[in-house]
């Protein structure tokens, strides 16, 4: 069984640092971070429980908006739990949760190719998405559907149309938010109802 240092210690070698530092991620250790503008990307990999495999994380997060759940954190401190926008990169379909280690040195070497692969698609579609400010933040407003996504996702749209100065698309997602929000959800419906006030 590859144990999880030796994992990452290939990781960082043939992803960490040379891929994603070269594309401007900056950081040591399992996070690195991106910051163009109010724009921050996050790539995180996390230690799965039972210490076999690991998950890596993409965050996206603009640096006017609140936190996930709230608060404010520093750029070049924000987690990827703390973006707004997060999504995983995900291992081949198999009984496993995560990215499995391996259980050999070999097999180890294949899932860190793999990996590496797999971020010249889907990672950085991710970031591509939620990367310039403000042209792909007015794009995803305007091919947004406000009836096909959850009233927190139309808080955080809201929250950045309004700063991209398009009310009348934010408005139409605090109408959806507050109608789709769960009853018990007091704070988000309060926090949908001042996006427009602020």
């Amino acid at each position: 069984m590859t144990t999880r240092a030796a994992f990452l210690k290939l990781l960082t070698r043939q992803l960490l640092y040379p891929v994603l530092q070269a594309e401007g991620f900056e950081g040591t250790g399992q996070t690195l971070r991106r910051i163009a503008g109010p724009a921050i990307h996050v790539f995180n990999v996390q230690g799965a429980s039972g210490g076999k495999q690991c998950y890596l994380n993409l965050g996206a997060h603009l640096d006017f908006l609140p936190t996930e759940g709230g608060g404010q954190v520093a750029p070049t401190e924000i987690e990827e739990s703390h973006c707004v926008f997060r999504d995983r990169m995900d291992p081949p379909p198999g009984p496993a949760y995560g990215w499995a280690y391996g259980s050999s040195m070999a097999e180890t070497e294949e899932t860190v190719a793999f990996i590496v692969s797999e971020w010249s698609g889907p990672g950085r579609a991710f970031f591509a998405r939620h990367g310039s400010y403000p042209q792909g933040f007015v794009q995803m407003l305007r091919e947004t559907d406000p009836t096909a996504i959850h009233a927190r996702t139309a808080l955080h749209l809201a929250r950045i149309a309004v700063h991209l100065g398009e009310r009348s698309i934010a408005q139409a997602l605090v109408d959806t938010g507050l109608a789709k929000a769960p009853e018990r959800a007091t704070s988000l419906k309060a926090d949908l109802e001042k996006v427009l006030g602020d």
